[in-house]
């Protein structure tokens, strides 16, 4: 089953870390830290961990100067000084070894410098930027993927826990599977949901203790996997079950729920 309130977790982490969230972002993600006290601690060290980079300079370009050029030639021509005796006894002083002693310096004085790139970071810098790359997983605001920070677990009715249900009384070809999450805004229903009639409207509603009808959300059936998430605006020790039904309101499937303190 995909975990929705996950991938939704990570998608405001990584906008509020790149300062992108919209006005209704922000004030899900409000709700959202209220309810999942780890979203806090994950932030500040996801700032840690950029701010760290941020600090580094960046590689350098540098051209040798003039007197580190001279510097260099010059030890070239000591160097070729000290061969010039051995070739004098060699060949006695002729003028083919003054003159390849000549011909060596105009040359050494023509050939072009090629500036190096200074290597300014160490492996295991590069190392470290790796490793954030995977955590931090922000480029140009989109989320990639990165180690997922497991959900809150618990009994029923803990918040931000995902509590499997089981859904009953589906028609034959249809296969729902269902969990809820409670928050403190209300309960969320995560549904995956395959064979139902394409283009056919279906809506979500939570029944709480006294038998009322608390509106979750809608969707319509497709030819392919059906993952929505729809939260209604009742708190878990609310809920008695979850219905799917039909547009004549007829009940295509249940689920009920534990009984949860409030």
């Amino acid at each position: 089953m995909t975990d929705h309130n996950a991938d939704r977790r990570g998608e405001l982490i990584a906008a509020a870390l790149v300062g992108e969230l919209s006005a209704v972002e922000a004030a899900e993600f409000e709700r959202m830290r209220a309810s999942d006290p780890t979203i806090d601690a994950e932030l500040a060290e996801l700032h840690a961990l950029t701010g760290q980079l941020s600090d580094h300079p960046k590689w350098l370009d540098a051209t040798p100067s003039d007197e580190l050029r001279d510097a260099v030639l010059a030890f070239g021509a000591v160097d070729g000084g000290a061969d010039g005796p051995q070739s004098g006894d060699r060949g006695s002083g002729s003028d083919r070894g003054s003159g390849s002693g000549s011909d060596r310096d105009a040359e050494a004085q023509a050939a072009p410098v090629t500036p190096l790139r200074r290597r300014r970071f160490g492996g295991a810098l590069l190392a470290g930027v790796a490793a954030v790359g995977l955590l931090v997983g922000v480029v140009g605001g989109f989320f990639l993927p990165r180690p997922e920070t497991p959900p809150p677990v618990g009994d029923p009715g803990t918040l931000g826990a995902v509590e499997p249900v089981d859904f009953q009384g589906e028609p034959a070809g249809v296969e729902i599977d269902g969990s809820v999450v409670a928050h403190t805004w209300g309960t969320e229903t995560l549904l995956t949901v395959t064979g139902l009639p394409s283009g056919e409207f279906y809506s979500v509603v939570v029944v709480d203790a006294t038998g009322d009808d608390v509106g979750s959300g809608t969707f319509l059936g497709s030819e392919v996997e059906i993952n929505c998430a729809v939260n209604a605006a009742a708190l878990r020790e609310e809920v008695t079950s979850v219905e799917i039904r039909g547009e004549s309101g007829d009940v295509v499937a249940a689920a009920a729920l534990p009984r949860v303190e409030g």
